[in-house]
């Protein structure tokens, strides 16, 4: 589940690996990925040649920033991930795209659903696309305050879970991240959010940093491949999930069982003990 500390583990590794590597041959496997573009060989003559000159990230879209002005965006899949491997490495089975560098190893885009986009595109026109112009918060880029949180929070007046999975609010947090900030925070995903104290507000701002910034450490705890671990990985989840998926089991808090309900059309993991 590619998230926002997915994409910034995925990016940090990839920025150590692939910075100053020149694209030789692109192979394509399934034209809907590189739908922007005419079909398969424009996309391939767009990226072939070009040199990375930096990794960035906006949102959830990976930005490699090209020689010439021009950028390859990257939109993963709910499923997808992006690694660099050797140039020899046979492709994993759900690998949509291979891009061999001039200097060894290659760049891996692999997606089972197969609901990602790759695309290259001016500089200029991704300044003013209409899905970034758009976005909310970017907890892990934007600098703001807690005040600047309450003011959206009071004009929402929306349940706290719902809220927090809208892209137009903060970004890339889905129902994994959403769950772990309200119990970080203390508070009930039904809560109303025009109706949090400003003391209920400043733990949420908290619980937001704190959340992401554990998920992006432990994301890069691993070798640094480029691949970004699934935060519903049992394995994954025992290190730093604390309610997510986490039915029954005692809450790290105060020891009652956790439980699964719907909050709308959404399924939130809490406990109703601690999360007021």
């Amino acid at each position: 589940m590619t998230q926002l500390p997915e994409v910034e583990v995925i990016r940090k590794n990839l920025e150590k690996e692939i910075v100053g590597k020149r694209f030789k041959d692109v192979t394509v496997k399934t034209a809907g990925i590189v739908g922007r573009h005419r079909n398969r060989p424009d996309f391939v003559r767009a990226l072939e040649g070009r040199k990375i000159e930096a990794v960035n990230r906006r949102g959830t879209d990976l930005l490699f920033d090209l020689d010439e002005g021009k950028v390859l965006v990257i939109r993963l899949g709910a499923h997808a991930t992006v690694s660099r491997e050797t140039a020899t490495a046979e492709p994993a089975r759900h690998t949509q795209v291979v891009a061999t560098f001039t200097t060894g190893g290659a760049l891996h885009y692999a997606d089972s659903d197969k609901d990602g986009e790759l695309w290259v595109a001016e500089e200029e026109e991704l300044k003013t696309a209409p899905e970034h112009q758009t976005a909310g918060i970017d907890p892990l880029a934007d600098q703001f305050t807690w005040h600047e949180i309450d003011h959206k929070l009071k004009a929402r007046k929306t349940k706290l879970k719902t809220l927090l999975v809208d892209p137009s609010f903060i970004i890339g947090l889905g129902d994994v991240y959403s769950d772990e900030i309200i119990w970080a925070a203390g508070l009930s995903g039904n809560r109303v959010s025009s109706t949090l104290s400003s003391q209920e507000v400043r733990r949420l701002y908290r619980a937001v940093f704190e959340v992401l910034q554990e998920a992006v450490k432990q994301g890069t705890s691993d070798a640094a491949s480029g691949e970004a671990p699934d935060p519903l990985d049992d394995e994954d989840q025992s290190e730093h999930l604390k309610v997510y998926g986490r039915e029954g089991e005692p809450c790290a808090r105060c020891r009652q069982p956790i439980r699964r309900a719907k909050i709308g059309k959404l399924t939130s993991y809490f406990c109703a003990q601690c999360q007021t």
